[in-house]
C-alpha cells in the first residue's frame, strides 16, 4: 500500500509538471504571434515611410527646378534678367572719430 501512495504522488506530480509545460508552450505560442503581428506592423509603417520620403524627394525636385523657380520670380516676384535697372550701393563703415564718439 505505500509503494501505491508513492505512485499516486509521482503520477500527480508527473501530471501537474506536463500540464504545466502545455500552459507554458500556449503562452510562449501567444506571445511569438503578437510578437510577429508588432514586427509586421512595423514593416508596414517603415515601407509607408520610405514611399512618403520617395514622394517627397520628387516633390523637392519639382519645386525647386531651375525653370520653375525662374517662372515664379517673373510672374509672381515681377523678377527680370534685365540688366539695365541694376544699382550699385556701396556701405562704409564709419570711425568713431567722425560719429563724435571716443571724445569726452
Amino acid at each position: 500500500m505505500n509503494a501505491f501512495k508513492w505512485r499516486g504522488l509521482f503520477l500527480f506530480i508527473l501530471i501537474m509538471l506536463v500540464l504545466s509545460s502545455l500552459v507554458g508552450v500556449v503562452r510562449v505560442q501567444h506571445e511569438v504571434r503578437h510578437l510577429e503581428t508588432q514586427y509586421y506592423n512595423s514593416l508596414k509603417e517603415a515601407l509607408t515611410a520610405h514611399e512618403e520620403w520617395g514622394r517627397l524627394q520628387l516633390e523637392k525636385k519639382y519645386l525647386t527646378a531651375p525653370a520653375r523657380v525662374e517662372q515664379l520670380a517673373r510672374t509672381q516676384l515681377n523678377m527680370t534678367s534685365d540688366k539695365s535697372n541694376f544699382q550699385t550701393l556701396y556701405l562704409y563703415k564709419e570711425e568713431p572719430d567722425s560719429l563724435g564718439i571716443g571724445h569726452e
